[in-house]
């Protein structure tokens, strides 16, 4: 069973609902079916450069003001360390282009090592507030991942990668997807945001039942979790 999770590495949901979606198959035990996963990319702010603007900053202007901005960090952290990711926006985060965080991970789609590399991706931004367009902070994630970082310094210096991730972006868009994360499973069916590991668990089951049976795309559950979009992420 295919699983395309479409992700931008800044976005706060796409990090928990990682985190339940592997909880959703852990919940299925023996039952899980095999899974591959690939990464896609999605941009929530396609605007943004690699000039770094603090976080607050650039939320406060999106959102209205600092009081709306820090209930929703504030939230969105809460809920994130009660399932034991350390998010911390305490950490001078800031505003940054995903591009060539996105081209690491088609890079370690290459190596089969996007999981790790995604990870350390979001702990790099979420949890110690690295700026995700400085080759250095890229290098140090991809090595962490499995990467060798002598060639994410040759794909940084170049442009290896960049239509691929292009390529990405527009099959994002062209399938309609406005918010992040959304799982799509073998090109037919969708899960949106991050939904509670039974219910990832509940669509794996009830999709792999549909194939053993023959069925046709009857959809999967696609009540919208918590996720973002260009216009920010819902609490």
């Amino acid at each position: 069973m295919r699983i395309d999770i479409y992700s931008d590495v800044v976005c706060p949901w796409c990090w928990i609902g990682k985190h339940r979606f592997q909880q959703g198959v852990q919940l299925l035990g023996a039952d899980a079916p095999e899974l591959e996963i690939h990464w896609q990319p999605f941009q929530l702010d396609p605007d943004a450069d690699a000039t770094p603007v603090p976080l607050r900053e650039a939320y406060e202007r999106k959102f209205g003001g600092a009081e709306r901005t820090e209930q929703i960090l504030g939230q969105t952290q809460t809920t994130a360390r009660a399932e034991g990711l350390p998010m911390d926006f305490g950490q001078g985060q800031v505003r940054v282009t995903t591009l060539p965080a996105h081209r690491l991970l088609w890079l370690a789609g290459q190596h089969g090592v996007q999981e790790a590399v995604g990870e350390a991706l979001f702990r790099a931004h979420f949890e110690h507030g690295r700026n995700l367009a400085d080759p250095a902070v890229l290098v140090e994630a991809g090595a962490a991942g499995g990467l060798a970082a002598d060639e994410i310094q040759q794909m940084l210096a170049g442009d290896r990668g960049l239509a691929e991730v292009e390529a990405g972006l527009a099959q994002a868009h062209a399938l309609g997807i406005s918010s992040v994360p959304t799982f799509v499973i073998d090109g037919r069916w969708a899960v949106s945001g991050a939904q509670p590991p039974e219910a990832f668990a509940n669509a794996l089951r009830q999709i792999a039942a549909e194939q053993a049976a023959g069925q046709g795309a009857q959809g999967a559950p696609d009540d919208s979790g918590d996720a973002c979009g260009a216009d920010g992420c819902k609490v």
